[in-house]
């Protein structure tokens, strides 16, 4: 098992409760781990997600107390989520420095990935839409790696992710009365 102190970081009520499995692979293979790049710095990827959920965080805890909460534990959990996959990506012979992979032509992540936006609403529908953009990344790896220990962390990722879809939904209700793709 790896270092990672999963408790320190999952809150129950911003994460799945089933636990994440530990972090090994069949063998090393530089092509699943340049995959995986796009999971962790890509266009949409968990560092994408943590700065933009940061930085909405800093103004939505000044208009609720209970939003900035939910936008800073989400982005903690994403923390869990990269450093899960930079171990995964080392494990498989990788270099987890902050780039994508095919999303950004195996450039450096940067800014502009980040959805900023200036109103309440249109930023929390930019964030559940990451949310389902991360899941359609993380299903295609799935099927592109073979190896079942990375299978296995890409589902138990994206069970969170689904989780922050509903929070994310659940804060659109109250504060825009409206729902954005809305898991059944």
């Amino acid at each position: 098992m790896s270092k990672i102190n999963y408790d320190a970081h999952k809150k129950e009520k911003y994460a799945d409760p089933s636990p994440y499995p530990e972090e090994k692979v069949l063998g090393p293979n530089l092509y699943y781990a340049e995959l995986l790049m796009d999971d962790y710095a890509g266009v949409a990827s968990e560092f994408t997600a943590i700065n933009q959920y940061l930085y909405h965080y800093f103004f939505f805890e000044d208009i609720d107390e209970e939003l900035g909460e939910l936008l800073e534990n989400v982005a903690i959990n994403e923390m869990l989520h990269m450093e899960i996959l930079a171990e995964t990506i080392k494990k498989l012979g990788g270099n987890p420095v902050i780039r994508g992979g095919q999303s950004t032509k195996g450039n450096y992540w940067h800014g502009g990935f980040v959805y900023y936006g200036t109103q309440l609403c249109e930023r929390l529908k930019a964030d559940i839409e990451s949310e389902y953009k991360a899941i359609e990344n993380y299903q295609k790896h799935i099927k592109m790696i073979a190896d079942p220990y990375v299978q296995a962390i890409l589902q138990r990722i994206i069970l969170d992710e689904k989780v922050h879809i509903k929070l994310f939904n659940q804060a659109l209700r109250k504060f825009c009365g409206c729902e954005y793709r809305a898991e059944s």
